[in-house]
């Protein structure tokens, strides 16, 4: 008991129980219809479980009105800006100007450190949280530098949060092909 608390409350030292490659510069999104059924097992870089919702939400309409989405089990694909540095267990995904962090479901799997910039497929529940500047300044001393912030920890404000139970990294297109 000791051990899961105090991993929930600091990402510490642990390591990553699951090997991940590193993960190529994203050029283009993958459209939102992309779904894991579509590409190449061996081209996914699973984390967590198993998905059970069949297709995914982009990124962009969900942060457009989260407060729909309160409490519901999702599933999203979006752009990574930044994976927590210490211990992958916190990343945040991007569309434009808008941020929304995913933190990894109890501290039971950990992503790619080096998953910036690439596109992901998430399963989880959305939930609202009250501002913590505890858990604000914890978030900033593991991120990478000059990454985004979702706007309620810079406001100090109420803000939504993913908590996953599985994220799949999508592979980025190469040089000169198209995501389509």
């Amino acid at each position: 008991m000791n051990i899961l608390l105090l991993s929930l409350l600091a990402c510490g030292e642990k390591t990553n129980t699951t090997s991940a490659e590193p993960v190529a510069e994203t050029q283009e999104a993958i459209p939102a219809e992309t779904t894991k059924d579509k590409i190449e097992v061996t081209d996914l870089e699973q984390f967590g479980g198993e998905f059970t919702i069949e297709a995914a939400i982009p990124a962009g309409d969900i942060f457009a009105d989260p407060s729909k989405y309160v409490d519901q089990k999702i599933r999203i694909i979006g752009k990574v800006s930044d994976v927590c540095q210490k211990m992958g267990c916190w990343m945040v995904i991007t569309d434009n100007d808008q941020h929304m962090r995913v933190t990894t479901k109890a501290h039971e799997f950990f992503v790619a450190k080096d998953g910036s910039g690439s596109i992901c497929d998430i399963e989880g529940t959305l939930v609202k949280k009250e501002f913590s500047e505890k858990r604000a300044e914890h978030y900033k001393s593991e991120q990478s530098e000059g990454a985004p912030i979702p706007k309620a920890e810079v406001e100090g404000t109420a803000g939504y949060e993913i908590v996953a139970e599985a994220i799949t990294f999508l592979p980025a297109p190469t040089e000169g092909s198209s995501a389509e």
